[in-house]
């Protein structure tokens, strides 16, 4: 297993076009990074750049401390899986794991060796005498997975390789991904705009928007401490709520405003220290599963009842989504399926410990 250094590393295509921009991030043996961000945001650059298919303007890329910058591709102990497959179509199954050590001139003993404990470690050792055409796309790319394993590198790369499959393939690939990376232990690097695969997948994260690092953490704290709203939006389905409120000092301590004036939420004791010189207004963020149904029972420390305006219910199996109006804002609760049945007006609970507050100007988390 080797570790992975990117030491500000920076690409621009021109003189107005930076794709990557002073990113820094040390990548530990056996981890799980997730390269997470939107389309264009410089991910699959900076993957392909690890990998050797193109240079850096400026930066190092360091593997177990030694700086591989002008080292060609082949000779990085680097292997790739692409989005597309890329399989030879003309080969067998066989042929297309065993071609990297045809290339380093492995002996044929080895090669069979190889490929016959890759196959069955991915479990399709009934596919070898098969060709790419005949094979489905989770078969597809378990052979892509099997090229890369069966030359036992230092470092695994993947860029997006589920984004061509269907939903429940893409499920039952993500599981043995993550099986195989808890029996190899090998230090991976996994390129996805999709968060659920992010969450599912990475012992940490790295939050990637124009270039640009946004956050580095693992899955639980990117979600319950972002470090700014576009972390904040980016994570979690349904989106975060995003409302700005009113800091106003009561008799009873800070709370937060949201419009109208009976429409308040007390501050949870962490933030009142960071919010007792914060500007007036802030923005707070609450996440759709920190609501559940109001109205029954008594309200506990951390939690206050709210009087809203049930505008929409889609049901999603086990949950149910609810759009509600609370202060003059539209918001989104995720709730047990059957908790609420009718429109209009209703009571949440909402757990006030689960809020988030970010600087209204900059989007940066508070405390």
């Amino acid at each position: 297993m080797s570790s992975l250094a990117l030491n500000q590393i920076n690409k621009n295509y021109g003189p107005n076009l930076a794709v990557l921009k002073d990113i820094n991030l040390h990548i530990e043996s056996g981890e799980f990074l997730v390269l997470l961000g939107p389309s264009g945001c410089g991910k699959s650059t900076l993957l392909h750049a690890i990998a050797g298919l193109h240079g850096v303007t400026s930066g190092e890329i360091r593997l177990d401390g030694k700086v591989i910058n002008d080292l060609p591709c082949q000779h990085r102990d680097i292997a790739m899986v692409f989005q597309s497959y890329a399989l030879y179509p003309s080969m067998t199954v066989s042929q297309n794991i065993a071609f990297p050590l045809q290339m380093r001139k492995v002996s044929r003993e080895k090669q069979v060796a190889g490929v016959q404990g890759v196959a069955k470690l991915l479990q399709i050792e009934h596919l070898l005498d098969r060709k790419p055409s005949q094979l489905s796309g989770g078969q597809r790319q378990r052979v892509a997975i099997g090229r890369a394993l069966v030359r036992e590198p230092s470092i695994f790369l993947f860029d997006e390789p589920l984004s061509n499959l269907d939903a429940l393939l893409r499920v039952e690939m993500r599981t043995e991904l993550k099986k195989l990376h808890q029996r190899m232990g090998k230090t991976t690097v996994y390129v996805t705009h999709d968060q659920i695969e992010a969450m599912t997948l990475a012992t940490r994260i790295a939050i990637l928007d124009k270039g640009t690092l946004q956050q580095v953490g693992t899955p639980n704290e990117v979600y319950d401490k972002p470090a700014n709203t576009f972390v904040a939006t980016f994570i979690g389905a349904p989106r975060i709520n995003l409302v700005d409120g009113a800091v106003v000092r009561t008799a009873s301590g800070l709370t937060a405003r949201f419009g109208n004036a009976e429409d308040v939420i007390p501050l949870p004791a962490a933030l009142v220290p960071h919010l007792m010189h914060a500007n007036p207004v802030c923005t707070f963020g609450i996440r759709p599963e920190n609501f559940a149904v109001g109205g029954a029972g008594g309200v506990g420390d951390n939690d206050i009842d709210i009087d809203v305006i049930v505008e929409l219910i889609e049901p999603t199996g086990s949950d149910d989504v609810i759009i509600f109006k609370f202060g003059g804002n539209e918001m989104t609760a995720r709730l047990r399926a059957g908790s609420i049945t009718s429109l209009g007006k209703n009571r949440l609970r909402l757990t006030t410990t689960k809020l988030i507050a970010f600087i209204k100007q900059s989007g940066n988390r508070i405390g």
